[in-house]
């Protein structure tokens, strides 16, 4: 597999192989999706999701160093068009995988959350007031993102997935968290429901920080718990919401995803291996969820900086050195 596409890499470099309408089979791009590569990549993805290491960032540094895949972004996959009828290359199968396998972390927060979760959608079922303040709040947090990145997807997968910029920032996220642990007062949970008296604006300043993690290798959670501490909210309260608004962020786009591929999705992913990666994720995605509302409540975020610094500033400095 890997001559073949280094074969077909060199013949892409090619002016005129490259006019003449390139193509792979969906054959050879379905045996890209080994069950090696759906446990590795379902790990990476449950482990990482949620802490403030960035998933996205990891997956990408696992596909091109860990499982050596070789992609030929812009060679079209034979015979396959998504929900509008435009040709599914190689780089968007690729892409979106990372997204897709996303719902097997999403599983893992309704069930870490089960009660939160039930308590909220039978508020709104009976109209409580406290119900209805909290999804509005968790809403408001969601769409300035959803919103960047509904307009941006197509630059930011085009210009922004790549192991420099994950490089860059895990180094500078890892900085923020230092600036942020030593700036911010370490604060105890308040008494009482603190993640059900949010307000608009705590949500909104969450919703903004959320944003800048549409750059690859910067953490929706990081962003999310910086974003709640600088809304006055405690560590736990801030790690508890930013689940809430992954819940509805992460299920968006994986949603999107699946529902823009529309007939491609069964041509391109294979059932078995895409089945054992989902639930190799939402297990992994558990056992994180449960132990980081206890280490951070208790010791904050610092240790996820140095790990961010020393991954970001090795990666950059292997770079240099080639």
């Amino acid at each position: 597999m890997l001559r073949f596409a280094c074969g077909l890499w060199l013949l892409s470099s090619l002016p005129c192989f490259a006019g003449y309408g390139a193509t792979v089979s969906p054959d050879e791009v379905r045996r890209e999706f080994t069950y090696t590569r759906a446990i590795v990549t379902g790990t990476v993805e449950g482990v990482t999701e949620f802490l403030p290491v960035s998933s996205t960032g990891h997956m990408i540094l696992s596909d091109r160093h860990l499982l050596r895949l070789v992609v030929i972004p812009d060679l079209n996959v034979e015979g396959v068009v998504d929900r509008k009828g435009r040709p599914v290359n190689w780089g968007r199968v690729n892409d979106d995988y990372i997204v897709i396998i996303q719902l097997g972390a999403i599983l893992a927060v309704f069930v870490a959350f089960f009660g939160r979760i039930r308590d909220l959608l039978a508020g709104l079922c009976r109209g409580q007031r406290a119900s209805l303040d909290l999804a509005c709040a968790i809403l408001v947090a969601f769409l300035p993102a959803a919103g960047l990145g509904f307009l941006f997807k197509d630059a930011i997968t085009a210009y922004l997935f790549s192991v420099e910029v994950v490089a860059a920032a895990l180094l500078v996220g890892g900085l923020g968290i230092l600036v942020a642990e030593h700036l911010l007062p370490k604060m105890t949970a308040k008494p009482g429901d603190e993640v059900a008296a949010i307000g608009w604006r705590q949500a909104l300043i969450v919703g903004l920080c959320q944003c800048v993690a549409l750059i690859p290798g910067t953490s929706r959670s990081l962003a999310t718990i910086l974003g709640g501490r600088v809304a006055g909210l405690s560590h736990a309260a801030s790690t508890e919401f930013s689940f809430l608004v992954g819940l509805l962020t992460l299920s968006a786009a994986s949603i999107y995803k699946m529902w823009a591929l529309g007939p491609a999705l069964t041509q391109v992913y294979p059932v078995g291996p895409a089945s054992v990666g989902l639930v190799v994720a939402a297990v992994t995605a558990f056992v994180s969820v449960k132990w980081l509302v206890r280490y951070v409540s208790r010791n904050g975020l610092g240790v996820f900086a140095w790990y961010r610094i020393a991954l970001g500033g090795t990666i950059l400095a292997t770079l240099a050195l080639k």
